[in-house]
């Protein structure tokens, strides 16, 4: 399937154009998707890869066109696009000030350009400042934001994009992926937590650690801990009793790393999103989640697939730990398969679609006016 209009012709495939922050594994299965099952001929132009998030270049190695962002100068990036003559541009957000610049010369050019949202309506006073500034700052880059969810809904409403101009399900993981571990799980090999994240502040790790060893102190037969990922908190992690660090876990061995768990647990003090959370949906995992958690909003209900924490609260996180360990092979079998069920609402193919659809209304409303 492929967008019809004047710049889409016989002659070429449909063109998009990506500048795109650190790319990840649901990302690039998302933009996969719309490379295969739409015809889509993709440029992209990212920034390097974190230390704490070490995701492999092998991931994205099918895409023809990759540029690396520290490697060009603002002038280089605009020429590769204006090259390329996308019909047209997805940006992951306005964080990059040379992206934004090529977003309004794009649209300017009269290329269709989407923007991604997964930041929340916090009310903060630089959002109220946002709101006064969006029609000079954004509304002359961008078309219509896309957002991960409804507490991104809320901000872009407040930024002037409402209707079509609003987009929902910016974040989808490779559910293939993570469907099949669940699928193939039969049973858990162990009984085990299982937190995958930077191992950073932010991410709660301190009231992660503080409310396992109060679960743990209580419980005569504890779970464990399991912990992927990398970052400051490393060490701490390693030398706590009853903790696995597995390290930072590749997209392809996740799945498999996710069927070896009971439960998974995101203790974020703020998390815009976090894919992590459908990604363990998807393999059938029950869930803990705290109410910082964006994604926590569509894929958790609490008492249905898992339990919903107080962010920052290590006393109610331990008591979920106790709640989890305790439900019954039925209960947890009903939360795993509630868990799997919510995590259908995000997939990369219905990611592909709804661009492709957007675009094709676009095109539409303006060839009308």
């Amino acid at each position: 399937m492929m967008p019809s209009g004047e710049s889409a012709t016989a002659s070429r495939p449909f063109r998009v154009a990506v500048l795109f922050s650190r790319l990840s594994g649901y990302a690039g299965a998302c933009l996969k998707a719309l490379s295969e099952l739409h015809g889509v001929d993709l440029l992209v132009i990212r920034t390097p890869q974190a230390e704490n998030a070490p995701f492999e270049d092998r991931y994205f190695d099918w895409i023809g066109a990759l540029y690396d962002r520290s490697r060009l100068r603002a002038s280089e990036m605009s020429s590769i696009i204006t090259e390329f003559a996308p019909d047209a541009l997805y940006v992951s957000g306005w964080f990059d000030r040379d992206y934004l610049r090529i977003a309004r010369q794009q649209k300017q050019r009269g290329t269709f350009v989407v923007a991604g949202v997964d930041r929340q309506w916090l009310g903060t006073p630089r959002q109220h400042l946002s709101r006064l500034v969006a029609p000079r700052y954004l509304h002359s880059a961008f078309h219509v934001l896309w957002t991960a969810g409804e507490r991104q809904r809320q901000l872009a409403s407040r930024l002037g994009y409402r209707g079509d101009r609003c987009w929902s399900g910016v974040y989808a993981c490779d559910w293939d992926s993570f469907a099949g571990a669940y699928y193939s799980a039969e049973s858990r090999l162990e009984k085990a937590f299982l937190y995958v994240g930077r191992y950073i502040q932010v991410k709660g790790i301190q009231t992660l650690l503080e409310a396992y060893d109060r679960y743990r102190k209580r419980a005569s037969e504890p779970w464990s801990l399991i912990c992927s990922g990398a970052g400051e908190f490393g060490a701490r992690i390693r030398s706590q009793a009853g903790v696995v660090d597995v390290g930072f876990t590749q997209p392809d061995r996740l799945p498999e790393l996710m069927a070896t768990a009971s439960a998974f647990v995101l203790p974020s003090l703020r998390e815009p999103w976090g894919v992590v959370v459908q990604e363990a949906a998807a393999a059938g995992l029950p869930l803990i989640c705290s109410d910082a958690c964006g994604a926590a909003v569509h894929l958790l209900q609490d008492e249905y697939n898992g339990f919903l924490v107080e962010s920052g609260n290590p006393e109610q996180l331990a008591r979920s730990f106790e709640r989890m360990a305790s439900l019954t092979s039925e209960r947890w079998d009903e939360m795993s398969r509630n868990s799997h069920e919510l995590s259908r609402q995000f997939t990369p193919r219905r990611w592909a679609d709804t661009f492709v659809s957007g675009v094709e209304r676009h095109r539409k409303q303006r060839s009308e006016t």
